[in-house]
């Protein structure tokens, strides 16, 4: 029971944390709660298609897609090599 509790704020405090760290990257969006980030960003629909050399995340249309995508273009030369040295590449979808 005390693993658990222990892990749950862990994991709580992480993610307020990877919140806070994304919005302060557009600075207009620091003052903003974790719910409003996460509405505002993290809440998509969107594919996935993995290449040999690439994942390429395709997300729906949304107001704040924009900024997204070009917060997102600092990641994208980046060789993950936990996801099998593949690069993430982000682009808009053409449907909603």
């Amino acid at each position: 029971m005390v693993i658990k509790v222990d892990f749950d704020l862990t994991m709580t405090i992480l993610a307020h944390n990877l919140y806070r760290l994304f919005a302060f990257d557009p600075e207009r969006y620091s003052e903003f709660s974790d719910e409003r980030i996460y509405e505002k960003f993290i809440v998509n629909n969107g594919n996935i298609g993995i290449t040999e050399n690439q994942i390429k995340v395709e997300l729906k249309k949304k107001r704040d897609l924009p900024q997204i995508i070009e917060m997102m273009k600092n990641y994208s030369d980046v060789n993950y090599q936990w996801l099998g040295n593949r690069k993430i590449v982000f682009y808009p979808s053409s449907t909603t």
